[in-house]
């Protein structure tokens, strides 16, 4: 439902228009389903070009029509106009929606599309190329009259000659493109000679354009946007600010609206200036405006989107608007519904990302299969996924794997909604930043809405602490989780009694690797739910089972209740959920060793491995050079990131595996390194003397 002041829609007149009766949906995941949903509700089909790996994905099921890629390299895929625009003609579609990411900030293939007579779900290409370029925008900005930090464009040759007349720190991104993709920040001269370049390379794979841009860093600013909506009629909204200080690697990862910090009066000074620069340059569809704000309230201009943002969920959630339908309504040429005095924000919503992400290390991404997943009520939060059931979430792609939006008449019963959603929230599996998210909401800062965008690197040790998953009483638990999954599994269907006792068999005496160490677990005594046992023949505090069923346990040990997660692999191995973590033991009883144990009996110390599956994008070392420890060997592109693989010693480069541009799977050898022997540096006393 609309939240509406009045239903005067005056100054309004109703024209015609092109009616939209199917959709290409360019584009995969959270937002695909997001788009086809909306399509469905208008009465508009759907066509969905989609990858084989992700052919049983949520959007897949539910587009009317679906096209499978022969590939899932980008290149051929989800970042080629040509074949997009020809699977949309194929299937009859009149138009082309393209979500976010991907080419829907690319003005050619905006232009191509209504070349081709499709109607383009989104602003002309002409506003896509002016507001997509950070330095074009920067200019309109200022004719608008937005003030905006000193910053300068151009290659990385360029603009080591002229940066003199700017103040370091300086920020160093894509000109072309978004997202936070290889923005670096350059404190001296020499880290910018060194990041230009890295900043131009990765600008050239994400967008298709090496121009590089800086301007001068505030230091601990907050990041507030402003979203607009403009029809084709001249008519212009704001639809209010979002919050988006909390972000990892220049990438947002909770967002919410209104903003805590913003007033009424600054409120006004966004929201105006977002709409002069909108007016300035005639904007149509939905857009986000996006300022950095200083402790004193003074904000400055930072960029344009011309596409849906990922976080458009929390503005939907304080406005009662689908976004996505105002887009395709636009794109039909019908005006705005609505005017700025019809909006209110009605109440508070926040919204948290979850990635495929391992936060302990970077937050680097952690592609791999999802072997149990449950999502929390629909009741409390609003959850935008690609999937509800096993799957393998692809290295080919960016790692987020759902959107978790809460909504409430407060702040503080929203961040009270929020917080219970992920504690209903359940990945087992890869690894994911869902103990980071819970640990971020629990701050002070966050619950008084003191955040600006040095949030995790100023709480970075006190949140990795709190979600730090090893040490004995975790091992404990797990353990104790395993002796009572144990006691109670039956392997169901099964026809021979023996392999149907299974773990009966051995009499209570269990043994069971966890983090490569064996354990000797023992049921002593079974009494109405109490299990007692032996740990490697220690006595331990006694188990009290609470309730026992598919794919959840919770126990009562060492007077705290646990809720524990479970999930059995046809390999004989058991996945624990526990924190938001995902633990892996493998009961004695299992004779093959994995292969992941075997590979690595064949690796040296020094050796250069892939942590994950990905594209090598750049080869640093050269085989017979020597190597400092720390210094880059290659560069692996994964998840739309680019990871530093380092040697972890001095030595001398031996081979290097791998070419630039190949496919590596996780665990591939890359590099060898020979380690350099320390040099013996004891001499004889020859004279006998000291």
């Amino acid at each position: 439902m609309l939240f509406l002041r009045n239903e005067n829609h005056h100054g309004i007149t109703k024209m015609a228009h092109n009616n939209i009766h199917k959709i290409l949906i360019a584009n995969r995941g959270e937002i695909a389903l997001r788009i086809i949903s909306t399509a469905h509700k208008m009465g508009i089909a759907t066509i969905f070009p989609v990858t084989r790996e992700e052919a049983r994905s949520l959007p897949a099921q539910r587009a009317d029509e679906i096209f499978l890629f022969e590939s899932s390299n980008l290149s051929e895929t989800y970042l080629n106009p040509e074949k997009l625009i020809h699977i949309a003609k194929e299937y009859g579609a009149d138009a082309v929606h393209p979500g976010y990411g991907f080419l829907s900030e690319d003005a050619g293939f905006a232009a191509k599309v209504q070349d081709e007579g499709l109607v383009w779900i989104g602003p002309s290409a002409k506003l896509i190329a002016q507001m997509g370029n950070k330095l074009e925008a920067r200019k309109t900005a200022e004719k608008a009259g937005l003030r905006m930090t000193k910053a300068i464009s151009g290659s990385p040759e360029e603009i080591l000659e002229k940066h003199q007349h700017l103040s370091f720190p300086l920020l160093i991104k894509a000109a072309a493109g978004g997202g936070g993709k290889g923005m670096k920040i350059a404190k001296n001269s020499v880290e910018l000679k060194t990041f230009l370049n890295d900043a131009a390379r990765e600008a050239l794979s994400y967008f298709g354009n090496k121009t590089v841009f800086v301007e001068e860093y505030l230091e601990n600013p907050r990041h507030i946007e402003v979203q607009v909506f403009g029809d084709q009629h001249g008519n212009t909204v704001h639809l209010f600010e979002r919050e988006c200080s909390i972000q990892r690697r220049y990438q947002k990862i909770i967002e919410e609206a209104p903003s805590p910090f913003v007033n009424a009066e600054l409120r006004e000074r966004l929201t105006s200036d977002a709409l002069k620069l909108c007016k300035e340059i005639n904007y149509y569809n939905a857009g986000t405006v996006e300022f950095l704000v200083d402790d004193s309230g003074n904000h400055y201009f930072l960029e344009m989107n011309t596409r849906l943002q990922v976080e458009h969920p929390v503005t939907e959630a304080i406005t009662g608007l689908d976004l996505v339908e105002e887009q395709i309504k636009v794109a039909m040429g019908l005006p705005l519904s609505f005017t700025q005095d019809n909006l209110f924000m009605n109440g508070h919503a926040v919204e948290t990302r979850l990635y495929a992400e391992n936060a302990l290390n970077d937050f680097s991404p952690e592609p791999g299969d999802i072997n149990f997943i449950k999502w929390p009520e629909n009741r409390i939060a609003r959850t935008d996924t690609f999937f509800d059931s096993p799957t393998e979430i692809q290295s080919h792609f960016d790692p987020m794997l759902a959107k978790i939006t809460s909504w409430g008449h407060t702040r503080e019963m929203a961040i009270k909604k929020l917080t219970a959603s992920l504690q209903q929230t359940t990945i087992l599996g890869v690894t994911t930043n869902l103990p980071y998210l819970r640990e971020v909401l629990k701050t002070n800062a966050f619950i008084s809405g003191d955040t600006t965008t040095q949030f995790t690197s100023v709480y970075r040790d006190a949140l990795r602490q709190a979600i730090h998953h090893n040490g004995s009483e975790k091992t404990n638990l797990l353990l104790a989780a395993y002796l009572v999954w144990v006691s109670f599994y039956r392997k169901p269907s099964t026809k021979n009694l023996f392999s149907g006792l299974g773990h009966l068999r051995w009499n209570g005496n269990h043994t069971v690797d966890f983090n490569e160490e064996k354990y000797l677990l023992s049921i002593t005594r079974i009494i109405r739910k109490t299990i007692k046992w032996k740990l490697n023949k220690q006595e331990m505090d006694f188990l009290k089972v609470i309730s026992f069923a598919d794919n959840h346990m919770t126990f009562e040990f060492r007077s705290h209740d646990h809720h524990i997660s479970w999930h059995y692999l046809a390999n004989g191995e058991l996945m624990l959920g526990t924190g938001g973590y995902t633990y892996r033991l493998k009961p004695g009883f299992l004779l093959q060793e994995s292969f992941q144990s075997v590979a690595k009996k064949n690796l040296n110390d020094a050796d250069i491995v892939a942590p994950i599956p990905g594209k090598i994008t750049s080869i640093k070392g050269t085989p017979g050079t020597d190597i400092r420890k720390g210094s880059a060997v290659v560069i692996l592109e994964a998840m739309k990131m680019e990871n530093t693989l380092s040697a972890n010693t001095d030595g001398t480069i031996e081979e290097i595996l791998v070419k630039i541009n190949e496919q590596v799977k996780a665990g591939q050898l890359l590099a060898r390194i020979k380690i350099h022997q320390p040099e013996n540096t004891h001499q004889e006393n020859i004279s006998g003397t000291k």
